[in-house]
C-alpha cells in the first residue's frame, strides 16, 4: 500500500495541488484523469522525486505504513516525454534503471534482451534514440520502466505517442504482466476509453487545481466489461469533467 497524505504543492503565485490524499493498492491499476493544468503530473513528479526544487511542498508519503521520502527505490517512473539519454544505445537506456538499482550490466542486458521483440524493438538494440521514431522511443522508455523490480509504477501518459495498434498491444501486455506479477500502478491519461478499459479505479481531478473530486471503482473484471458498461462509465466521467471545467 502506498499512501499520499495531505499533499499541497505551490508556486509563489498559485496552488498546483491542494491538500490531496490518495492510496494505491498492490495489484490494482488506478487511472488519474482531469483537464490539463489540474495538477496530475505534479502529483506524479512529486512521487517520483523529480518535482522542480523551487516549488513549495507539504505532505507525507507512506509505503506499507512507513513514512518515506520520494524518490524511493520501490517506485519506478515513466514521464510523458521519453527522456532517453541520446548518448546511450536503446539497450543501454533500457538497462539503466536496473543498473542504478545495483544489477550488473550483464544481468540487466539479459533481462531486457528477450523483451525487445515484444516491444517492437528487435534489431534496434544498438541504435541511438535519434535513429528511432517517436513511437519506438516511447516503447523503449516503457520497457526501461517496466523491467524494474519496483512495486509501484508511475506512468504519465505512457502510450500517448503510440499508433492505435501498438497502443492496444502495449495496454494488453501491461495488463497481462500485472496479472503475473502484481504491482501498484498510477497512470495518468486523458483517454477516457483507455481509463475505463484498463483501470480498476478512476480518480478524477477537477473542480479547482489539485483536488480529487471523484473516486470511481470499476469492479467488473476487464474480460467481462461490455461496451455498454464502458460507455456508461465514460459518460459519467465526461459529465464530471465538463461540469467542473464549464
Amino acid at each position: 500500500m502506498l499512501e499520499v497524505q495531505n499533499l499541497t504543492i505551490r508556486t509563489k503565485a498559485e496552488t498546483l495541488v491542494d491538500d490531496l490524499s490518495l492510496d494505491l493498492v498492490k495489484g490494482r491499476l488506478t487511472c488519474l484523469i482531469g483537464p490539463s493544468g489540474c495538477g496530475k503530473s505534479s502529483v506524479v513528479k512529486w512521487l517520483a522525486g523529480v518535482l522542480a526544487p523551487e516549488l513549495q511542498v507539504r505532505g507525507h508519503l507512506q509505503l506499507d505504513g512507513e513514512i518515506v521520502d520520494p524518490p524511493h527505490g520501490a517506485i519506478a517512473y515513466q514521464p510523458q516525454q521519453d527522456t532517453l539519454f541520446p548518448w546511450l544505445t536503446i539497450s543501454e537506456n533500457a538497462c539503466l534503471g536496473l543498473e542504478i538499482s545495483g544489477m550488473t550490466r550483464r544481468a540487466a542486458r539479459a533481462r531486457v534482451r528477450d523483451l525487445f521483440p515484444t516491444f517492437g524493438l528487435a534489431g534496434h538494440e544498438d541504435s541511438f534514440p535519434d535513429q528511432l521514431s517517436g513511437g519506438m522511443r516511447q516503447r523503449a522508455a516503457f520497457l526501461r520502466t517496466i523491467v524494474q523490480d519496483a512495486c509501484v509504477l508511475l506512468l504519465d501518459e505512457p502510450f500517448s505517442a503510440l499508433d492505435a495498434v501498438t497502443r492496444l498491444q502495449m495496454q494488453d501486455w501491461l495488463i497481462d504482466r500485472l496479472a503475473e506479477s502484481p504491482r501498484s500502478v498510477l497512470m495518468v491519461t486523458h483517454d477516457l476509453y483507455e481509463a475505463t478499459q484498463m483501470a480498476d479505479r478512476v480518480l478524477v481531478m477537477a473542480g479547482g487545481p489539485g483536488r480529487i473530486t471523484a473516486d470511481i471503482p470499476i469492479t467488473t473484471p476487464r474480460a467481462e466489461r461490455s461496451e455498454t458498461t464502458l460507455a456508461e462509465i465514460r459518460s459519467t466521467l465526461k459529465s464530471m469533467l465538463l461540469k467542473e471545467t464549464s
